[in-house]
């Protein structure tokens, strides 16, 4: 290095000054690129050749630091001498993360050139909050990092669907080394509990190619998503809970229906908890009170299904139910305290100490109580024959697909069989306890009978009076029932009316959020299009000719860049605005209208607006307005409204049948209204919007209600006035809006609004 500076230094005597400038930046580049080359040639790099199906799991060639410096974030860091960690590893068994507040992650990439500049998406699931860079860039963050660790709120995106709609995407740089860097920091206070075999990784981050699919439902552990068999037991649970507690209200001497119907309810809370937990609620802390909650429901599952059988047999609670309560107590005590303790542990147990004894009882039952007990038989065999089942599953040769639908399948067989077999049972108790009171009512009523017989007035106006009784409740109870229908039909019309509103609002908000940064794209490419103009006119002028060429392609592509950024920044405004004209609210009254001023108004408007697009464009328009029509009770704004999307629509098909017809072609618009009389009495309008237009083939005629369906070019129409105008006639007023059309022979729209007789409230719904 000496010699070359000395060389340099005596060729300064003799080179011009610019070159002398040139050669300094050449060999400053020389330099840089030997240092940094050399740094990344000693660093551990983890090739990505391929993302399979499945994904792959960072879990090798990763690097830590404690502490906080934003530079780490950079490609060019030396990290050589950082320690080697695995982050997918429990954070239970990492005590260097636990002892630290805030550290860094490092992984150096070598991504194969079929994959560089693509959009991956990446999945993650962790126990700490964390940063993620990409290059140096930050690709995404999930809860709050923070120095300060008071602020640091712990956050897990992952849920057992989250490769369907919780992944994060990115850009691959163009490089072929890349660096992934993540700034964590650890929540103080928090507990991490390991529930079975649920693992709590540190830091899992999980690569897929962006258009991939979950398609056999896997979560990101690679585990079969079957929440809704979770959600399914725990609804049928739910509702055997209630018919058992109901049982025991209505005859409380059965106490086992007490038992039974405990048992379903904290099994009904157990399995809908757990998918509730792990796939809605992402705070870390949160997840880790959930895994005892769920530990404590477990045990309590079991202790409340033992209790119910002995109460079935008539057996006292005895030494094993404390036994099992005590032993249960203490592992939830240890659970709570972080001890280790072995994977499976909590199922041997609650298996020992209660389901052997209870499947015991139930086996035993036909044979010592007799046959009426075989249906508790049947469901103690049914639970052991699919837990066999089940363990012999994984021996199968079969697919990870369909090995995890038969684990499954059996699982919850098992665990319903017993459950099912008790139900059946108690249901058939309390049949026979029906019958028996059904037998005990005929005697009674047979000695009825006869001391009726003694007291035949008597029992005359008894009977007389029970009628009269019967008949008037008859009349409460359906008095009864159509006050419960209108209040149900009342309680349906408010719910929809608060989402429809909440909906709104949230549309018009994400609406006028979305416009200021559009008019923010569109101002700025406005005014560097005047800034190009500008540097053309000046000092673009006095470059030199060989510079010149090439500056002028550099401006002519910068225009035309411009150009494109204002033109679809415009198409994306008109659809902001249209979103905020289909969400916005209007007082919705009822006015006394002359629809054919209205309609005349709402013509003409249409018409200048096309002429201001193209100045050339001229129409026959042919009206035919009922005199005898008078005032018209409707919303004039919407109406209004729903006569100019239809308007438009005609003089733009004329407009464009004009451009391939004939040259005797007339472009005309046809505007009728007239009052109908229809059967019943009831009065309607009638609005006839007809041109001689391009028309629509038939499976475009089926689609042109459907919101953001659009036949226009791209960035002429937003797919939505359609929409709303069908929403206000048959919503908005209870009228129809019905399409007569012919592909190049024209388009008819017919509106037909109902009007009320005096006296009569037709209500109008605000869109």
């Amino acid at each position: 290095m000496l010699s070359i500076l000395s060389h340099h230094l005596w060729l300064t005597s003799f080179l011009p000054r610019r070159l002398i400038s040139s050669f300094i930046k050449l060999l400053s580049l020389v330099v840089l690129l030997y240092i940094t080359g050399g740094q990344a040639l000693g660093q551990a790099v983890v090739r990505v050749d391929s993302l399979p199906v499945q994904g792959i799991v960072l879990n090798q060639g990763w690097r830590w630091q404690a502490g906080d410096d934003p530079n780490w974030a950079k490609v060019d860091v030396d990290d050589r001498h950082w320690p080697a960690i695995d982050p997918t590893r429990n954070i239970t068994e990492l005590a260097q993360i636990q002892q630290t507040s805030i550290g860094w992650l490092r992984l150096h990439l070598r991504v194969d050139s079929a994959l560089t500049s693509q959009v991956i998406s990446m999945l993650v699931d962790q126990q700490v909050a964390s940063q993620i860079y990409l290059n140096g860039r930050l690709i995404g963050q999930f809860g709050r990092v923070s120095a300060n660790p008071d602020l640091v709120e712990a956050y897990n995106p992952s849920g057992a669907d989250q490769a369907l709609w919780q992944a994060t995407h990115f850009q691959l740089g163009a490089e072929p080394h890349q660096v992934l860097a993540v700034r964590f920091a650890r929540q103080q206070g928090v507990p991490y509990f390991k529930f079975w075999t649920q693992p709590i990784p540190f830091l899992l981050i999980k690569l897929h190619q962006a258009d991939q699919r979950n398609q056999y439902r896997m979560d990101s552990f690679g585990n079969f998503d079957a929440t809704f068999l979770d959600y399914f037991k725990g609804g049928l649970f739910l509702i055997l809970s209630l018919l058992h507690l109901l049982f025991y209200k209505w005859y409380p001497a059965q106490k086992v229906n007490a038992w039974f119907g405990l048992y379903c309810l904290l099994a009904a809370w157990a399995y809908l908890n757990q998918p509730l937990i792990y796939q809605y609620v992402h705070s870390v802390p949160l997840r880790m009170y959930g895994a005892v909650g769920q530990l404590v429901l477990f045990f309590g599952v079991h202790l409340a299904f033992l209790g119910a059988v002995y109460i079935i047999f008539d057996k006292r609670i005895g030494v094993l139910f404390y036994t099992a309560l005590l032993v249960f107590s203490v592992y939830v005590v240890l659970f709570t305290l972080q001890v280790n303790m072995p994977d499976g542990l909590s199922i041997f147990l609650a298996l020992v100490l209660t389901d052997v004894q209870s499947t015991r009882l139930l086996l035993l039952a036909a044979r010592k109580r007799g046959p009426e007990y075989w249906i508790l038989t049947m469901g103690a065999i049914g639970f052991i024959v699919f837990l066999i089942a089940y363990l012999a599953v994984p021996l199968l040769p079969v697919n990870p697909y369909t090995r995890h639908i038969l684990l499954h399948v059996f699982y919850n067989l098992s665990t319903l069989s017993s459950p099912v077999g008790v139900t059946l049972f108690l249901a058939k108790q309390f049949s026979q306890t029906n019958h028996s009171l059904a037998e005990k009512l005929l005697e009674v009523e047979a000695l009825s009978a006869q001391t009726l017989a003694q007291e035949q007035e008597k029992q005359h106006l008894l009977t007389t009076q029970n009628e009269t009784l019967e008949q008037q409740v008859s009349i409460r109870t359906a008095q009864l029932s159509q006050s419960l229908n209108e209040l149900k039909e009342t309680q349906a019309q408010l719910i929809q009316k608060e989402k429809l509103a909440s909906l709104g609002e949230l549309t018009a908000g994400i609406a006028h959020e979305i416009q200021n940064p559009l008019n923010f794209v569109t101002n700025f490419s406005e005014v560097s299009t005047e800034l190009i103009e500008e540097f053309k006119e000046g000092p673009f002028q006095q470059l030199p000719v060989a510079d010149k060429e090439y500056a002028g392609e550099i401006l002519g592509d910068l225009e035309q860049n411009l150009q494109k950024i204002t033109l679809h920044g415009g198409r994306a405004s008109r659809i902001v605005k249209s979103m905020l004209e289909h969400s916005r609210s209007t007082p919705g009254e009822r006015q006394a209208t002359d629809l054919n001023a209205l309609a005349d108004e709402y013509l003409r408007l249409a018409y200048q607006g096309q002429r201001a697009k193209d100045k050339a464009f001229q129409c026959q328009i042919v009206t035919n307005f009922d005199s005898t029509l008078g005032k018209v009770d409707v919303v004039p704004t919407e109406i209004g409204r729903v006569l100019l999307n239809l308007l438009t629509n005609a003089f733009y098909a004329v407009n464009e049948q004009r451009k391939v017809a004939p040259a005797d072609y007339t472009p005309t618009v046809w505007v009728s209204t007239l009052q109908l009389s229809e059967p019943g009495g009831q009065r309607a309008v009638e609005i006839r919007i007809a041109d001689n237009g391009t028309g629509m083939a038939e499976s475009v005629k089926a689609k042109i209600f459907q919101p953001f369906f659009t036949t226009k070019p791209t960035g002429e129409g937003t797919g939505l006035g359609l929409s709303l105008s069908y929403d206000i006639v048959t919503q908005g007023h209870q009228g129809s809006l019905e399409v007569n059309s012919k592909e190049g022979r024209g388009t008819e729209f017919v509106i037909q609004l109902p009007q009320p007789e005096k006296g009569d409230d037709l209500q109008t719904k605000s869109l």
